[in-house]
């Protein structure tokens, strides 16, 4: 099997550096291109209570916008890091939107990365018990193979 492309999950989060960390360490072995993901979960309306769906489109945008901006950071500070641990590893990014564990199984199909490389602890509780969920569903619906990093 060649691990020349390697797609790696990111959520921001002290434990996703340490799993970039990982994949780079990996990508060095193998001589392999790292691209580190990062994805936007967008919340259905419905989830919003109804006394606060009071909110314009000009405001929904503003805030969607402050959303992207916040991904864009997580994703810049994951690509300097890289380029700083490991400058010899070619790195690259993607910001998606939509459901983590559905868009980090299309980028891997899409871009036919040869294997996915996730973390199963965020830094909270809750945050813990939504990416393991995740990277559980990952691991179930890829049709590569997928390294969960604790």
């Amino acid at each position: 099997m060649q691990l020349k492309k390697i797609l790696v999950a990111i959520d921001g989060s002290e434990n996703s550096f340490h799993v970039l960390d990982f994949t780079l360490d990996l990508a060095e072995k193998f001589s392999s291109s790292v691209t580190i993901l990062n994805v936007a979960e967008v919340l259905p309306l419905s989830v919003v209570p109804q006394e606060s769906a009071n909110y314009s489109v000009s405001s929904t945008a503003a805030f969607a916008k402050d959303i992207r901006k916040i991904h864009e950071d997580i994703l810049s500070k994951a690509v300097s890091h890289a380029k700083t641990v490991k400058p010899d590893v070619a790195v690259s990014s993607e910001l998606r939107e939509g459901d983590a564990a559905s868009e980090i199984v299309n980028v891997a199909k899409d871009d036919k990365f040869d294997i996915i490389v996730i973390g199963h602890k965020a830094s909270s509780r809750v945050s813990e018990r939504f990416l393991g969920s995740v990277s559980e569903k990952v691991a179930h619906l890829s049709p590569f193979p997928v390294i969960i990093v604790k």
